[in-house]
C-alpha cells in the first residue's frame, strides 16, 4: 500500500516540457472539425407484431437516411431501446430515453428523416450553463440504435453518426474476465459517441458542459487517444463558462493539471494560471482558525454565495451524507488541488507560489486528520460537526492521500463493506482509492459486477453507451449518453494496465501494472510519446515503452530504457 504521490520535480527536470514552440505532432491547439460515420444496420427482423425492426448495433447521435428507388408514404419509429415484443419504445416516459414517431414522404433516392427539435438541448435552460449547439450543417441530431417500420415504400436504412475525430485502433484491452472486456468496450465506444458536440457535454438532455463530467470524459478520452485537442477546447471552455458546484469548479485544477502531465505543453496553464489560483483554489473561503474551506453547505440550499456543495449527484446516491458548513468531501478535493497548484505554479517557474501552496498542502492535511478524523471509529465524517461517515467522505481522503498508513486498513475495509454506495461519478473516487493502494482486486470487483448499480446492469439494460446514472430508479430523468459514467475506461489504463505519466509528456513514463485477481491482461495506451503495450500475468510482465519508463512489478521497483523489455517475477 501507498500514500498517493503528487508530481514533486525539480525545475531542471521541467526545462523544455513546454511544446508550445517547436512540439507540433499532436498539438492540444490542434482542434479539429466533426465528422459524420456512416454505420450500417447489423440486423433486420421482424417483431411480435409483425413490423421490420432495423438494429445498427449500438446507439448513436446523429440522424437517419433512407435510400431507394421507389417513394412514398412513411411512418417510423426510431430509438434507443426496444421492449420485449421488439417494438421500439421507452417505456419510462419521465426519463430522457429517446424515441421519435415520425411521418413524412420519401422521394426517389436519399432521403434525411426530420427529427422535431428539442426544447432542452438546443435552448439550454441556465445562462451559466447553456447548452452547445452544433455546426447548422448537421440540422438535427438525436441517440438512436433502432428503427421500427410501421409503414412506407421499400427502403434501405442508414444510420449517420455525428462526432469528434478519435482514432479508435489506437488502444486496446483484454484479459481473461469476459464481463471487465464487454464493460471496457462498451466505456471506450461512449466516448466516441458522447463527443458529437465538439466538446464535452453531460450528454444529450443538456448538452451542457460541467466540469466534473468533463474531467472524467478527459481521463477516459486520455486512455484510448493521444489527440489531446478535445480535452483542452473542453477545459478551456469551462475555465470560460464555469458552473457552479463547490467541487465543479475545483475539477478545473484537476484538469488543467491532467492537461498538463499528459500533453506535456504549458501554454494553457500560462494563459489561465490567475483564474486556476484565485477563482478555482475557492481558497477565499478558507477560515481564518485552520485554512480548512468554509463554503456553507449544500448545493442551492444553505451555501454561501459563489459557492455549493454537491457531493455527488443525484441526492440519492450520497450514501446518507450530512452536509456542514466545513465539509470533508470539499476539503479533501482542496487538498489535491493545492498540490496541484504546487506542480503548476513550479512547471511555470513560480517557485514562490510553489512553496506557499506546499505550506498551505500540509496545513491541511493536518487539520484534516483534526477536524474530520474519528478517533472511535478510525473513519473521517462528513462534516465538522458530524458524527456520520460516509463513503464519500472516507474514499475522497484515501484518493487524494489524506489517509495516514496506519489507518488505510480501516478505511479499506469500511469502503468494502459499503459496496457502490456511490454514484457512477463518484465511482471514480472509490476505484481510484482502491486503486492507489494497491487494491486493485476490489476495483476489478467493482468493475465486473453485475446488477443494476453495475456497468455490465448499463449493457443488461440494454444500452450500448454508459448511463447518466446506475438505472431509471437512481434518477427517472436519465439519458443514455453520459460519457462520466465510462469511468472504468480510465482506471483500466491507469491502474489494471498501470501506464500514467510520471513526467509531463511522459518524457518519462509509470508502468505499474494491477492485475487485480485476474490471470492474464494486454492492451495497449496511446500517448503523446508513442504507444505503451503491456502484457502480464501473475509472474511475468512484457512491455514496450516509447521513452524511459519506471516499472513496479512483483514487488521490485526497477528503470528500463525506451523499447521492448520482459520482466519475471
Amino acid at each position: 500500500m501507498k500514500k498517493m504521490i503528487f508530481i514533486v520535480m525539480l525545475q531542471s527536470a521541467l526545462a523544455g516540457c513546454s511544446l508550445g514552440t517547436a512540439h507540433k505532432v499532436n498539438d492540444p491547439y490542434d482542434y479539429k472539425e466533426l465528422v459524420t460515420r456512416e454505420v450500417k444496420p447489423v440486423k433486420v427482423s421482424q417483431n411480435a407484431v409483425g413490423r421490420t425492426v432495423v438494429d445498427f448495433g449500438k446507439d448513436a447521435i446523429g440522424w437517419l437516411e433512407l435510400d431507394g428507388a421507389e417513394s412514398g408514404e412513411y411512418e417510423i419509429v426510431m430509438g434507443e431501446l426496444v421492449n420485449g415484443r421488439g417494438e421500439v419504445t421507452n417505456a419510462y416516459p419521465k426519463s430522457t430515453i429517446r424515441c421519435y414517431r415520425v411521418k413524412g414522404m420519401k422521394t426517389a433516392g436519399v432521403h434525411r428523416v426530420s427529427l422535431p427539435p428539442d426544447r432542452l438541448n438546443l435552448k439550454g435552460y441556465d445562462p451559466k450553463a447553456p447548452a452547445i449547439l452544433l455546426p447548422e450543417r448537421f440540422g438535427i441530431v438525436a441517440p438512436f440504435r433502432y428503427v421500427e417500420v410501421v409503414s412506407g415504400p421499400k427502403m434501405e436504412f442508414r444510420q449517420m453518426a455525428v462526432n469528434y475525430p478519435i482514432d479508435m485502433d489506437k488502444s486496446s484491452f483484454t484479459c481473461d474476465n469476459a464481463d471487465l472486456v464487454r464493460v471496457y468496450d462498451m466505456c471506450k465506444y461512449s466516448i466516441l459517441a458522447t463527443s458529437f458536440c465538439g466538446i464535452y457535454v453531460d450528454g444529450d438532455r443538456e448538452r451542457t458542459p460541467y466540469e466534473a463530467d468533463a474531467y472524467i470524459n478527459q481521463l477516459c478520452h486520455y486512455a484510448i487517444d493521444n489527440d489531446c485537442s478535445l480535452a483542452r477546447k473542453s477545459h478551456e471552455w469551462l475555465m470560460d463558462h464555469p458552473t457552479w458546484p463547490t467541487e465543479w469548479r475545483q475539477h478545473s485544477i484537476m484538469m488543467a493539471w491532467a492537461d498538463w502531465m499528459w500533453t506535456g505543453d504549458t501554454r494553457s496553464l500560462e494563459k489561465y494560471y490567475g483564474k486556476l489560483k484565485d477563482e478555482k483554489l475557492m481558497d477565499r473561503y478558507a477560515r481564518a482558525s485552520d485554512g480548512l474551506l468554509e463554503t456553507g453547505g449544500e448545493f442551492r440550499k444553505t451555501a454561501k454565495p459563489g459557492a455549493g456543495d454537491i457531493v455527488d449527484w443525484p441526492h440519492g446516491e450520497r450514501d446518507g451524507f450530512q452536509f456542514k458548513p466545513v465539509n470533508a468531501v470539499v476539503n479533501a478535493f482542496y487538498y489535491r488541488n493545492l498540490r496541484e497548484m504546487g506542480d503548476i505554479a513550479r512547471a511555470l517557474g513560480k517557485n514562490d507560489d510553489a512553496k506557499e501552496f506546499a505550506e498551505r498542502a500540509n496545513k491541511i492535511y493536518s487539520a484534516f486528520q483534526k477536524v474530520f478524523f474519528d478517533g472511535k471509529t478510525g473513519l473521517y465524517v462528513d462534516g465538522d460537526g458530524t458524527k456520520h461517515s460516509s463513503l464519500h467522505a472516507n474514499a475522497a481522503a484515501l484518493a487524494f492521500g489524506l489517509v495516514p498508513e496506519k489507518h488505510v486498513s480501516g478505511v479499506i475495509a469500511f469502503l468494502e463493506n459499503k459496496g457502490m454506495a456511490c454514484s457512477v461519478y463518484f465511482a471514480q473516487y472509490l476505484l481510484d482509492a482502491f486503486c492507489e493502494y494497491g487494491r486493485g482486486d476490489l476495483a476489478v470487483k467493482l468493475m465486473s459486477a453485475k446488477g443494476d448499480r453495475s456497468w455490465v446492469g448499463m449493457m443488461d439494460f440494454g444500452s450500448t453507451i454508459s448511463l447518466e446514472a446506475w438505472s431509471v430508479k437512481a434518477k427517472p430523468n436519465l439519458d443514455l449518453n453520459h460519457a462520466w459514467g465510462a469511468v472504468p475506461l480510465n482506471v483500466i489504463a491507469r491502474y489494471v494496465l498501470g501506464v500514467t505519466p510520471l513526467e509531463p509528456g511522459f518524457r518519462k513514463i509509470s508502468i505499474r501494472p494491477q492485475l487485480g485477481g485476474l490471470k492474464h491482461v494486454k492492451g495497449s495506451v496511446p500517448t503523446v510519446a508513442g504507444t505503451v503495450t503491456v502484457e502480464v500475468s501473475p509472474e511475468k510482465l512484457v512491455f514496450t515503452t516509447p521513452a524511459p519508463a519506471k516499472v513496479t512489478f512483483g514487488g521490485r521497483v526497477r528503470s528500463f530504457p525506451t523499447g521492448t523489455h520482459e520482466v519475471v517475477r
